[in-house]
């Protein structure tokens, strides 16, 4: 399969990360990937891809930098404070899961750094409190890279890994 920027995000990233909070808060949390916020049960976290950019590239790898969004998302009045404490209690929740991720723990790439979380964000959801939890990612995708050289007797490529091709040259019919 050719490497492409949905196969890593979704695949490599945002699966992984879907699962393990999926694990953690067994089912009582619905964990979806779409554009547009949902009101999906009484809460829910909607997870989606903000940016990629080139971080470094290397000789057999490059790793590249993926802006991770989720929004938190309680369905209840502004003034509910006991929804409040619980939106503060699963999204601090959320920072420790990701905490001790940080260094490719069970998922298999790094965070940048510590999230940025925004509370009570504006949304298109009536009767919802909304908290914007933005995580960067690092994620290196290795890969090979062949390089050919000519040898002395012209005959003989040699790869950058050590190993030896002839040269097989086309029969021509008379």
């Amino acid at each position: 399969m050719a490497i492409s920027y949905n196969n890593i995000t979704y695949d490599k990233i945002m699966i992984p990360l879907r699962d393990k909070l999926r694990t953690e808060f067994k089912g009582a949390l619905p964990v979806y990937f779409d554009s547009k916020d949902k009101e999906i049960g009484n809460k829910s976290l909607r997870i989606y891809p903000n940016s990629q950019t080139l971080q470094e590239k290397r000789t057999k790898s490059y790793i590249n930098s993926y802006e991770i969004e989720m929004n938190y998302i309680i369905n209840t009045y502004k003034s509910d404070e006991k929804a409040l404490d619980e939106m503060y209690k699963d999204v601090t929740r959320i920072e420790t899961i990701l905490h001790q991720n940080s260094n490719g723990g069970a998922i298999p790439y790094f965070y940048a750094g510590m999230p940025t979380i925004d509370h009570n964000i504006d949304t298109d959801i009536p009767n919802a409190m909304v908290s914007k939890i933005t995580v960067p990612v690092l994620y290196e995708e290795v890969h090979e890279r062949f390089v050919r050289f000519v040898t002395s007797n012209d005959k003989f490529f040699v790869t950058s890994s050590g190993s030896f091709y002839k040269e097989i040259k086309p029969k021509v019919k008379k």
